[in-house]
């Protein structure tokens, strides 16, 4: 365990004074009163002891060093400030000791005796509060810092960082509105906030569903450390919960300039919002990207999705690409009939008849699907000189109602220029 009290005891041979600026009373304690205490000497023999004692605890040997402040004390029984200063002492020895109920008490025993300097005198309260928390007693250890703010002046060294651990404790006590009292008061009170501040402000506002602080708090955090992809993420997210999805969109793609998205769900989410904003070429670029990467997985519905937002941004070419790479990942022909859509679009029949032909053969085509399957073969067929294998297609498109009219059409057109051939 981390040793908790950081005390220089030799700081007992000497006095101090401080003044507490706050205005009520705390557990007795007179807010924004000074503290009066007579000034306290230690005897030359008991601070030659002490001197001795001292040496021994800074070698670590706290069994010894503890039994010595023990003999010591009972020879100091009539003066209070001696025995409040060897009290001290002990306590810090218990607490190194990880002995932490008997270091409390010993520490509230100095404190009673009310004789050790300012500095000292509130130093121990500030203790006995850290050892309640490290103990896991949190309402105790909120009881003493109360007590320790109003004896202790704004302009306290370590005010600042006590106010952070006042928040800390409320937080795991689930005071949420208390802990984002106190850490605002400790940025406020700070010249340069620390990262982790904020991130316990973030947590408080996320726990309290204040989403749009919550946003301020993340914006301030990707100032601070912009390598951090989970900053972007979170305010992503946020902004898709506030209905902001534009911003969600803008924050995404920054993060992804920045080289910080990784995951298959963030590129996917950045070319849902894209797709959503009418930029299909960006999204058909960022799907491309995490395919060819390996972030996005090289499946058939995320080529097929690719391939749509290509189509949508009239980036026929790659459509079809990535059409081809769906398909050859599909048990069934309905990637093929979309490419066979775009290549009739493109009177390339030869490749069109390619598609249709695997989209047949495959099947696993709605009724629907499958009629338009035989009447787009069967204009390939045409197209390429087939007209029997074309008055076949027709024949089996002719089977669908949907496209039954223009399949007979076509036999009609087939028959008719026939007729105009044979005549001539």
């Amino acid at each position: 365990m981390m040793k908790i009290v950081n005390t220089i005891l030799l700081s007992s041979l000497f006095v101090f004074s401080g003044q507490a600026l706050a205005q009520q009373t705390v557990a007795g304690y007179q807010c924004g009163v000074e503290r009066e205490v007579s000034a306290g000497a230690l005897t030359e023999s008991t601070y030659n002891r002490l001197s001795r004692i001292y040496e021994a605890i800074g070698e670590e040997e706290y069994g010894q060093a503890y039994e010595d402040l023990q003999a010591l004390l009972e020879r100091t029984r009539r003066d209070e400030y001696e025995q409040a200063t060897i009290l001290q002492a002990m306590a810090y020895v218990r607490a190194q000791q990880e002995r932490l109920g008997e270091a409390i008490n010993l520490f509230e025993r100095s404190i009673d005796l009310n004789r050790l300097p300012n500095h000292q005198h509130f130093e121990m309260i500030l203790q006995v509060a850290q050892l309640h928390y490290a103990n896991e007693d949190f309402q105790r250890a909120l009881e003493w810092l109360d007590i320790w703010f109003c004896v202790t002046p704004d302009d306290q060294q370590n005010k600042v960082n006590v106010w952070v651990m006042k928040a800390s404790i409320h937080a795991q006590i689930e005071e949420f509105r208390q802990a984002l009292s106190a850490i605002d008061r400790a940025i406020t009170l700070s010249d340069e906030p620390k990262e982790n501040w904020y991130q316990l402000k973030l947590g408080m506002h996320f726990e309290l569903e204040e989403y749009p602080e919550a946003a301020e708090v993340l914006q301030i955090l990707i100032d601070m450390n912009p390598g951090k992809k989970d900053y972007w993420v979170q305010l992503a997210s946020i902004y898709v919960q506030l209905e902001r999805n534009r911003d969600s969109m803008a924050v995404l793609a920054l993060a992804h300039r920045e080289g910080l998205l990784d995951r298959q769900s963030e590129y996917m989410q950045l070319a849902s919002l894209q797709q959503e904003f009418d930029f299909p070429r960006k999204a058909a670029e960022i799907l491309q990207e995490g395919l060819e990467s390996g972030v996005v997985e090289n499946s058939r519905r995320n080529w097929e999705m690719t391939a749509g937002a290509w189509y949508e941004a009239r980036e026929l070419e790659r459509a079809l690409d990535a059409y081809e790479r769906a398909g050859a990942q599909s048990s069934d022909g309905k990637i093929d009939l979309q490419r066979a859509f775009i290549l009739t679009d493109q009177e390339r029949w030869d490749e069109a008849l390619e598609a249709l032909d695997r989209a047949v053969r495959l099947g696993g085509l709605s009724d629907s699907q499958t009629g338009n399957a035989y009447l787009l073969l069967g204009t390939a067929r045409y197209n390429t000189g087939d007209f029997d294998g074309a008055i076949n297609a027709f024949n089996e498109a002719a089977k669908y109602g949907r496209v039954e009219r223009a399949a007979r059409e076509w036999m009609n057109h087939i028959r008719e220029q026939r007729a105009r051939r044979g005549s001539s």
